[in-house]
């Protein structure tokens, strides 16, 4: 008996192990010190429920050769900067996983231009790092996508997460899609508020873009944001690269494509059930990390609880996905399978397959960027 046994936790380590490559290469491009940060005016202090203003710092300014010199520095970009750029930390409420009220932070970079600008929600990659979260990102460096799209005329607003920047110390509610996109839609209406108090003016257009993790709380945050929209910004289009929309789906297809098995579901009150997770999560974080992640996105793949999915739904506006067809991080069927589910449900939804050789999670996503400039570019009215 204790043969089989063992025979048995051998070869669900075995089928881990892949879920392990899948989780820990969720990692793509991620995202300069400010002044002390500055409290906002009392009017806005004083809102202490969900998208709620708690504080802006000082804005850091960023001239137009150290922006190009850190677009050059990737390399690969059709990003020219025409605009010097002032980057902020904003802190904002929302709610954690457990509906709990929590102050957290993320980055608004304002471009230095007279005229109404469009705005752009940019969604980070995976990182298991505080310091390459957003609000850290206030200055130019090969990290800081945000600036270099602000640089191009866009007002980019770019959310930390629960567990990163001020909320550092909480556990992030990884692939969880209520508190991913409360943390984008939050931090919408707290960056609406705080550059309306400004006079800082947009001209009323919304684009929403992530890519890898960042594509996946971009769709949470698109379908939340469709719900309930910001007054003031009107959603124009989306363009999510490589995200995880069907999480079982893609798990399953990793799995699938290196044994020629699935995982088997288990109940999480199962005696194997705490100890694979905890195998998982020793795998899954680096023994460096200053990020603490909560495992319910891996619970409810080993129940096959689908409630964290984000692929079967129809948009309002149109949207686009970018995906390689060699993706050894997210498979490419995630999003294979959301164009079809969108599709049938009548959205306006289209997949461009990455023409890179070999179109890998990570080679990829400057193609990605550059899709990201050229579509929203197409459609700005500024």
């Amino acid at each position: 008996m204790n043969s089989i046994i063992q025979k048995k936790i051998s070869l669900i380590s075995i089928r881990l192990s892949f879920l392990f490559a899948f989780s820990i290469a969720l990692i793509a491009c991620g995202g300069g010190d400010s002044e002390p940060g500055q409290d906002a005016p009392s009017e806005l202090t004083t809102e202490q429920n969900r998208g709620g203003f708690q504080s802006i710092s000082r804005k850091t300014v960023n001239a137009i050769p150290k922006i190009q010199e850190s677009i050059n520095a990737v390399g690969g970009q059709n990003i020219s900067a025409k605009f010097a750029v002032s980057t902020y930390k904003l802190e904002y409420m929302t709610f954690n996983s457990a509906n709990a009220l929590v102050k957290v932070s993320g980055l608004i970079a304002i471009p230095e231009k007279t005229t109404p600008s469009p705005v752009i929600s940019y969604q980070h990659a995976t990182t298991f790092s505080n310091d390459e979260a957003p609000s850290f990102q206030l200055t130019p460096s090969e990290k800081s996508i945000e600036i270099a799209l602000a640089s191009l005329g866009y007002i980019v607003f770019s959310a930390d997460y629960v567990g990163f920047g001020s909320s550092v110390g909480k556990d992030h509610p990884y692939l969880q899609k209520l508190p991913s996109a409360h943390a984008v839609t939050d931090m919408l209406k707290a960056a609406k508020s705080w550059i309306d108090f400004e006079g800082i003016k947009s001209n009323g257009q919304l684009f929403m873009t992530g890519y890898s993790q960042g594509g996946y709380v971009t769709m949470a945050a698109l379908q939340a944001y469709q719900d309930s929209p910001q007054a003031g910004l009107q959603l124009v289009t989306a363009v999510m690269g490589a995200g995880p929309y069907n999480l079982s789906l893609g798990l399953n297809a990793l799995v699938s494509e290196k044994l020629g098995f699935t995982i088997p579901r288990i109940s999480i009150s199962d005696s194997l059930a705490d100890p694979i997770i905890s195998i998982i999560e020793a795998a899954f974080i680096p023994a460096d990390a200053d990020v603490k992640f909560e495992r319910d996105f891996l619970e409810n793949f080993l129940t096959d609880d689908r409630q964290n999915d984000v692929f079967d739904w129809k948009p309002s506006v149109p949207i686009t996905l970018f995906h390689g067809a060699d993706d050894e991080t997210v498979p490419i069927i995630s999003s294979e399978s959301t164009l079809n589910a969108m599709l049938n449900r009548g959205a306006e939804v289209e997949l461009i397959r990455c023409a890179e050789s070999p179109s890998s999670h990570k080679n990829c996503v400057l193609p990605y960027i550059n899709l990201v400039v050229d579509s929203f570019g197409s459609l700005r009215t500024d």
